[in-house]
């Protein structure tokens, strides 16, 4: 009874636990909703106010300069007026002294007449300019009176404009903080994002290109001929294994062998280097010799990837190749004489950095190595000449051959993504290991960022 009890209780509280979770996210959701709805209206009100106030304010300042060149007219005007006034009285001054009783008794008639309508023309302009002078003080005091009334009502406005602009509510306040703190940062993340591909794409095209193009090639060793050969290939790679000799195989392609060998565990490749023995996938392998003074067969393949094909590739006593940890699934050598496994860094050479190839590992023969590749691995000698081939398609090649990235031919190609920017150039004489296609999805697994840092990682450490 406890038995079926406890699972259905169980199923039970998980299901009121998604309920309540559903429950609670959904109203946290139209409470967020709400509040931001109740702050987006409110905000609008307030910004409805503050651009009214601001309204009313440029009126009233409008409205205040007028004033102030009425104003400033009015008072032009009355000191005009009082300084007619003032030319006025001085004239009737001069007449007054000038009409005195000897005058007026022995002068000349003629004469006594014109001071007569000068006097009288002058009395009128007097009472001319006191009745202008009057309307002018009416006029100047009426404008005080308005002017003052704008000031008020501007002082009004501006606390009112003020008390707006201070209710921001905390909510968009901080929200123009953050937005102003980040909009540069914003925009130039936003630009880089839009435009720097493009901008990266023309210089690496037309500035870096030609400069890396133009430097020297990278040689790991002496030239030689293409001693190195392709022993056998296919699908199934079929492997004899002396009676003094060890295979070192790979568990997931090792398909069938004679049932004449001594199998045991070899935990590292290289005990000495455990990381790149991680690293390259050479871990928990199978070590196998037949049993005294018999010969037996192997049957190499890979399980996983049916496109996967295997070759045999001879390394001759003396010779080396330069080839991927990750592309050899086997090693065939004599017991006295073990294989040699040496890495070579190059960090000062641009062809190091731009194809991210830091680290080259070098095989040394006398050893028999099988390669996978997809499609099929396939070997080509140069005789001197130069090849230009996709960087992702080589997997080895001899010590002798120099090796440089060039730049692809068209622009179009590259910037569309349907090249990349380097090839390779090598220039022999010695020999060229090629898988026929590369993995697929690979364009598509650049463009994962994770996917491509593990790439690259990889490709530093020469694996």
């Amino acid at each position: 009874m406890h038995a079926l009890l406890l699972p259905l209780a169980a199923a039970l509280g998980r299901r009121l636990g998604l309920a309540l979770a559903i429950i609670a996210l959904a109203v946290g959701a139209r409470l967020i909703w709400t509040l931001a709805g109740e702050e987006t209206l409110r905000e609008g009100e307030r910004r409805a106010r503050v651009e009214a106030g601001r309204q009313e304010e440029t009126r009233l300042l409008l409205w205040r300069a007028e004033l102030a060149g009425r104003l400033a007219g009015a008072r032009r005007d009355l000191e005009e007026q009082q300084e007619r006034l003032r030319r006025a009285a001085r004239v009737l001054a001069a007449l007054e002294e000038a009409s005195g009783w000897w005058e007026r008794w022995f002068g000349d008639p003629a004469q006594v007449a014109t001071n007569a309508e000068r006097r009288r023309r002058m009395e009128e302009m007097q009472a001319e300019t006191r009745r202008r002078i009057a309307v002018t003080d009416a006029l100047l005091e009426s404008l005080t009176g308005e002017d003052g009334q704008a000031e008020q009502a501007l002082g009004r406005v501006r606390l009112e404009l003020a008390v707006a602009e201070a209710g921001q509510s905390p909510f968009w306040r901080r929200l123009e903080a953050a937005w102003t703190a980040v909009r540069v940062p914003v925009a130039a993340t936003l630009f880089l994002v839009f435009a720097g591909p493009t901008l990266w794409a023309l210089f690496a095209f037309f500035l870096l290109g030609p400069w890396i193009s133009r430097g020297r090639p990278l040689r790991l060793g002496p030239e030689a001929p293409a001693s190195p050969r392709i022993r056998a290939a296919g699908v199934v790679l079929r492997f004899p294994v002396g009676p003094d000799e060890h295979l070192w195989v790979k568990p997931e392609y090792l398909q069938s062998l004679d049932d004449v060998f001594r199998r045991r565990t070899r935990w590292l490749l290289d005990p000495g280097a455990p990381l790149t023995s991680l690293a390259a996938g050479w871990h928990e392998l199978q070590e196998l010799r037949p049993e005294a003074g018999q010969a037996a067969e192997v049957a190499l393949a890979s399980r996983e990837d049916p496109q996967q094909e295997l070759a045999a590739v001879e390394v001759p006593t003396g010779e080396a190749l330069v080839l991927s940890p990750r592309h050899v699934v086997g090693v065939l050598a004599a017991v006295e004489a073990p294989v040699r496994l040496r890495a070579r860094w190059h960090l000062t050479s641009w062809q190091a950095w731009v194809g991210g190839r830091f680290r080259h590992f070098v095989w040394s023969g006398p050893c028999v190595l099988a390669v996978a590749g997809r499609r099929g691995v396939r070997a080509e000698a140069l005789a001197g000449g130069v090849r230009r081939m996709q960087a992702d398609l080589v997997i080895g090649h001899s010590l002798g051959v120099a090796r440089r990235p060039v730049r692809a031919e068209t622009f179009w190609s590259y910037y569309r993504g349907r090249h990349p920017l380097w090839d390779d150039q090598l220039a022999g004489p010695g020999l060229i290991l090629l898988e026929s296609a590369g993995a697929p999805g690979a364009a598509a697994a650049a463009r994962r960022w994770w996917e491509r840092a593990a790439q690259g990682v990889l490709r530093v450490l020469g694996l």
